[in-house]
């Protein structure tokens, strides 16, 4: 049976995290040999990661994060701003074509479904987004990521539940993805200049909004781990 590299790790600044799915990136790409690591991890203080490509003053009110203990962090990949509080985070790097295919949507689909049987074990009515939904009417900063699902990423009662972005490079590429316990809705839409929270109220889910029980951090990660296993026949190893 094939194995794959397992990182669980503690809480830890954003800037470190994100050095960390970086670095996993670069050694999946300098492999030789077939080689996938799966990582799950948290955060130490609230943060907001931007997409790589993303500037600070058009995607959020920087005073505001300052003034509530926010941190603001750039990811390696792209897409919109993701608020990291009370959440799990995944991240997923590798240059395994037969597992994950060679395409960005088809890397999607298949962490994607592998994170979705994870979530129906835990009672979550979980789905893929069969397209990207676009926004309509926007003014003002970029809105944030939870704002619209992408082909392909976590809806559970039309609402988003995990945020992903993906980088690929040459034969290798990381996703990683907020995957959210509870939403902290307001200190998102201030920190992004909305006018009110009450669209992401429409949006936007955490997993303890679908469960009779708010799930632990570990139980939520083990669920996923055994997901990861059963989807794609591997074995991981620490």
């Amino acid at each position: 049976m094939t194995s794959w590299q397992l990182i669980v790790d503690d809480a830890i600044d954003g800037i470190s995290n994100m050095a960390a799915d970086a670095a996993l990136l670069e050694k999946v790409e300098q492999s030789p040999e077939p080689r996938t690591v799966v990582r799950f991890y948290a955060w130490s203080c609230p943060t907001i990661s931007l997409g790589r490509n993303q500037k600070i003053d058009a995607a959020l009110d920087p005073d505001y994060c300052k003034a509530h203990g926010i941190d603001i962090v750039h990811r390696p990949t792209g897409g919109r701003a993701v608020l990291h509080d009370d959440e799990l985070t995944y991240a997923v790097a590798s240059n395994d074509a037969a597992y994950f295919g060679d395409t960005i949507y088809g890397n999607y689909r298949r962490v994607s479904e592998a994170l979705c049987l994870g979530y129906n074990a835990l009672g979550v009515p979980a789905t893929l987004a069969p397209d990207t939904r676009k926004i309509v009417s926007w003014t003002g900063a970029d809105p944030p990521c939870f704002m619209s699902p992408s082909r392909y990423e976590l809806m559970a009662g039309g609402r988003k539940i995990v945020g992903s972005a993906q980088r690929r490079v040459r034969s290798s590429f990381l996703q990683h993805g907020s995957m959210p316990i509870t939403c902290n809705r307001e200190a998102l839409a201030r920190a992004t200049r909305m006018a009110d929270a009450s669209i992401l109220e429409r949006e936007i889910a955490g997993i303890a909004e679908f469960v009779p029980v708010r799930p632990t951090r570990d139980a939520f990660r083990d669920a996923l781990i055994r997901s990861f296993q059963q989807y794609f026949s591997i074995e991981f190893m620490l």
